[in-house]
């Protein structure tokens, strides 16, 4: 059976050395896999392509057959791994916490343990185990 966990550390080799970051790498039912794939200042359609070229060159379809998606997270979805934040620092993000509270402001810095948000006049250290979805803002202002 095919597993996120083989794809993701296939895909972290490939991409060592470069500012290519795997943002996540979900198996469905039916192999159906999807890899997201950023960096810094966003990925292009071309990259996506090689990495699907990739990994269609590193798994055996004889052995297991499979359909693939590489493709950028897109505006709409959650922040997951760290350089997201970090691409966004500055940016206005919406958290949802887990106790289903939310909050709104400007990403100021990210730790490997949480970041910090700015809102109206205040200062918010929050930990990456206490939301449940933290999303960009986005503006077209």
């Amino acid at each position: 059976m095919i597993n996120s966990e083989t794809i993701a550390e296939l895909l972290e080799q490939h991409i060592r050395g470069t500012d290519m970051f795997v943002v996540e790498v979900a198996v469905k039912a039916g192999n159906s896999i999807r890899v997201h794939v950023d960096r810094p200042n966003g990925i292009s359609i071309d990259e996506c392509v090689q990495i699907s070229r990739f990994l269609n060159e590193t798994m055996d379809r004889d052995e297991e057959d499979y359909s693939l998606e590489v493709s950028s997270p897109g505006l709409s979805t959650s922040l997951k791994v760290k350089q997201q934040y970090e691409k966004n620092l500055g940016h206005p993000l919406d958290v949802l916490f887990n106790d289903g509270t939310r909050a709104t402001g400007k990403l100021q810095s990210v730790t490997e343990k949480g970041f910090t948000l700015k809102g109206k006049g205040d200062e918010q250290e929050i930990e990456f185990e206490e939301v449940k979805t933290v999303k960009a803002i986005i503006s077209f202002n």
